[in-house]
Formats: C-alpha cells, structure tokens, sequence
C-alpha cells in the first residue's frame, strides 16, 4: 500500500513538472501559435487591474487600521478619566 501511494505522489510530481514546461514552453511561442496575447491594450487592462487591487487591498488595510486605532485612542481616553 505505502508503494502504490509513493509511486502515485511521484507520479503526480512528475505530471507538475512536465505540466510546468509545457506552459513555460507556450509562453515563449508567439501569438499566432498559441503563445499568449500581446495586445497593447491586452497589456494596459492587465496593468490597471493590478494597480486597482493593490488598491483596493489598502483601502482595506487603512479602514480597519483606522477603527483599531479609534477604539485604542477610546480605551486610553475611558482609562484616564476613571
């Protein structure tokens, strides 16, 4: 049994690996044969997708770095005045 599962892992190890060469080998294709899109507008969507994520993830991290920082400043305040 403990054979067949390591045979199985080194097979599904060895399906990764070929899988990955295969990708790395069609994005070195041009696009008329399968390789990917280069369109120029392709290529500007992609870009400001990413900008509008990284965005998107610190307005995220600001609003809830901002309630954190109220409820402290709240605490330190009830604290002082008992």
């Amino acid at each position: 049994m403990i054979n067949l599962l390591k045979g199985m892992g080194k097979a599904y190890k060895d399906y990764q690996k070929t899988k990955k060469l295969d990708k790395a080998a069609r994005d070195k294709l041009p696009p008329g044969y399968g390789g990917p899109a280069r369109d120029p507008e392709v290529i500007k969507l992609d870009k400001q997708l990413k900008i509008a994520k990284n965005v998107g993830i610190g307005v995220a991290g600001t609003i809830a770095g901002a309630g954190v920082y109220g409820k402290a400043k709240r605490a330190f305040k009830d604290k002082e005045k008992n």
